[in-house]
């Protein structure tokens, strides 16, 4: 089983980047094959240009994302793990899916209405945010945000989400509850494991 991770945040010391530490060292333990994509590490240039735009249009990708489309193609599991910034994902996370998921590699359009180009794949997400769930909750901001990862961008591709976990408060939690929420992280690959 092939996974394959993608990771937005800029502090390759933050809580973020210990889901992700636990996520995939979760999946290892499982003998899945893992490749890891640190978008701020790798400089990923989030700006589709208007020349780029057209050439996506025509089919002629760049190399640079000829790679990361090839790395889709190898997953079977799509992990995303990002904080919450402005009620989303942040701009190098949403700039992935405008440059990557493009017209004829992640879905296409037809006379019935867009069709999903990468069925068969199942995804986990991974949200972290900085104010607590009874703030998030009640005006549902929370589930705003979990219908558009979910249901606009992975299921209009025909990916199936098998979790979307918000984690909460993590700026100001203690070291105990951060371990505490890793294990969570750890149980929710377990349950993907359980499934196949």
């Amino acid at each position: 089983m092939n996974v394959l991770i993608i990771l937005a945040h800029p502090n390759p010391e933050s809580y973020n980047a210990a889901i992700c530490d636990a996520a995939e060292q979760e999946f290892k333990d499982k003998q899945y094959n893992v490749r890891k994509r640190d978008l701020y590490r790798m400089n990923f240039n989030p700006v589709l240009t208007e020349n780029s735009y057209s050439h996506f249009y025509q089919d002629k990708i760049p190399a640079d994302i000829q790679a990361e489309q090839k790395d889709i193609t190898w997953a079977d599991f799509l992990v995303f793990v990002y904080p919450t910034w402005w009620s989303g994902m942040p701009a190098i996370m949403k700039g992935y899916f405008d440059r990557v998921f493009t017209n004829g590699f992640a879905f296409r359009y037809s006379d019935e209405g867009p069709v999903g180009l990468l069925k068969g794949k199942q995804a986990l997400i991974f949200q972290t945010t900085g104010l607590p769930e009874k703030v998030l909750k009640p005006p549902q901001i929370t589930m705003a945000m979990q219908a558009a990862f979910d249901i606009g961008i992975m299921d209009f591709c025909g990916i199936e989400v098998l979790a979307h976990k918000f984690l909460y408060s993590v700026e100001y939690i203690d070291e105990e509850t951060r371990k505490v929420m890793l294990n969570e992280v750890k149980e929710v690959v377990e349950m993907v494991g359980q499934q196949q």
